[in-house]
């Protein structure tokens, strides 16, 4: 029997999501309402409070039934770690700002968010391929869940339909590399497969190259690689805002996880050569999540394509293979979740309040929603790769991996993007507050105190790490220092 071992931030969110459902069905409406929220707010927070302790002490354990018997296995590390706690504070902000956004159905939505969270853990911890892929399934299914959860709309139907032929296509080729690799290996470990991988003979097999094509498309797919990426521009819009700035912070960062670990730890660089490969795929999609980007009039379907562009960055400094490269991609996994939820929570905000996702009808929306407009700068601002804000520091740093590789001229490429991105970036702040307001931004209010403070919260925090760098760039070094270890 097939057990999986439980660390304690995802046993604290199995009860959270059990108990949010219990005492949202059995309340009224209004009661309902806040004990989902306040039930999934404090379970989120309570994991995010176990991780971090675990990650400042250094904690490392391994769950499973023990060496030579078949069972799931459980690996903590300063990787799994590192990704839990950026999952965890975005899913607490999230979780906050619902509270206001969300008009209807709110223990189903509270409750979808916690499974959601635990499917993204579990993949982050799992140390075997059955794990791994049956916590992706989880992670998947309500994802999909999720981005349809506006049903009555057209939309949402399209776009989530979408998203589940894309995800099921994924799932489909990484369930296939894994039986490969099962079948040349004769284990279902991570570490057991290396070992084996390990043999310069063995990754010359044509059925190796085949289940490494088949992992690595199967990730690329929930990371939104290019060509790959075609669902997550319908998928943004359609979802709710905290839905989408979970999709687009957190959920395509699980793809990129995927790939550190098992490109560092169970496919050698040395056997497998492909630095090349993930190097063209990551240049290609950061160009064409930024063209693409520059041409949106639509609010989210832009951030969505910037989230495109930023996963290639990601992989271009995963593909580079030094520590720069590495260091870079790892702290920009943070930078960008910190950065694109604000985005995508200050959109929602326009979004919720002047009922338009248009940029030439959000027209002067920053003067009359100021707060909402700062916080959507920040963001910005960030991405746009201007100094003392943090999306600049893991930029510099992949760009400097680049200059320190064989492949320099390729960062050239890249500093292109960036420009490109500072470009659409800074229209669309010059459009909510440059420009004359338009017959859709009438006089209104700033949102709740439940939408306002994780906005503020978020851009506070993207100064702060682009202000004082250096903890953060720490904690990226351990948490790829564990994972490059792991052999």
């Amino acid at each position: 029997m097939w057990l999986l071992p439980v660390p304690d931030q995802l046993e604290v969110l199995i009860v959270g999501a059990l108990v949010t459902l219990a005492v949202g069905s059995l309340s009224g409406r209004e009661w309902g309402r806040l004990a989902s929220s306040v039930t999934a707010t404090v379970s989120f927070t309570a994991s995010l409070y176990i991780t971090l302790v675990q990650f400042l002490n250094g904690y490392r354990v391994t769950f499973g039934p023990g060496q030579g018997i078949p069972g799931s296995v459980i690996v903590v590390d300063q990787l799994s770690n590192f990704l839990s706690l950026v999952v965890l504070a975005i899913f607490v902000f999230s979780s906050i700002y619902s509270v206001g956004y969300i008009e209807e159905r709110h223990t189903e939505f509270f409750s979808l968010l916690l499974v959601l969270a635990i499917g993204m853990l579990g993949v982050f911890y799992a140390g075997d391929a059955v794990s791994f892929f049956i916590y992706w399934e989880v992670m998947s299914l309500s994802s999909y869940l999720l981005v349809a959860f506006n049903y009555r709309e057209w939309e949402a139907v399209e776009a989530s339909l979408k998203y589940l032929i894309m995800s099921s296509t994924g799932s489909a080729a990484l369930l296939f590399g894994i039986s490969l690799l099962y079948g040349l290996t004769g284990d279902l470990t991570f570490a057991g497969m290396r070992s084996v991988l390990a043999s310069e003979a063995l990754a010359r097999e044509t059925w190796s190259i085949a289940a490494f094509a088949f992992v690595v498309g199967g990730l690329a797919v929930n990371a939104a690689v290019a060509p790959f990426h075609f669902w997550l521009p319908d998928a943004h819009p359609a979802a709710p805002s905290p839905v989408s700035a979970l999709l687009s912070g957190v959920v395509i960062k699980a793809g990129v996880y995927g790939m550190l670990r098992l490109l560092l730890n169970v496919f050698p660089l040395e056997q497998y050569g492909w630095q090349l490969g993930l190097l063209m795929l990551g240049l290609v999609t950061m160009t064409v999540g930024n063209l693409m980007a520059a041409l949106q009039d639509d609010i989210k379907r832009l951030l969505a394509f910037s989230s495109i562009a930023n996963i290639g960055y990601i992989v271009f400094g995963i593909s580079l293979g030094n520590q720069l490269g590495l260091v870079g991609s790892v702290l920009h996994v943070l930078n960008h979740a910190v950065a694109k939820a604000l985005l995508f929570l200050s959109a929602g905000s326009f979004i919720h309040t002047f009922h338009t996702r248009s940029l030439e009808e959000l027209s002067g929306a920053g003067k009359v929603l100021p707060v909402t407009g700062i916080t959507y700068s920040v963001g910005a601002l960030s991405l746009a790769g201007v100094p003392g804000l943090n999306a600049f520091v893991s930029e510099y740093v992949i760009i400097a991996g680049a200059l320190a590789s064989p492949f320099w001229p390729f960062a050239v490429v890249m500093i292109l993007n960036v420009l490109i991105g500072a470009m659409y970036h800074l229209r669309v702040i010059q459009t909510i507050f440059l420009k004359p307001s338009s017959q859709k931004v009438n006089p209104a209010r700033e949102p709740g105190y439940s939408m306002l403070v994780p906005m503020v919260i978020l851009a506070i925090a993207a100064i702060v790490i682009g202000v004082y760098p250096a903890p953060f760039l720490s904690a990226a070094e351990a948490a790829l220092r564990s994972v490059i270890l792991v052999r």
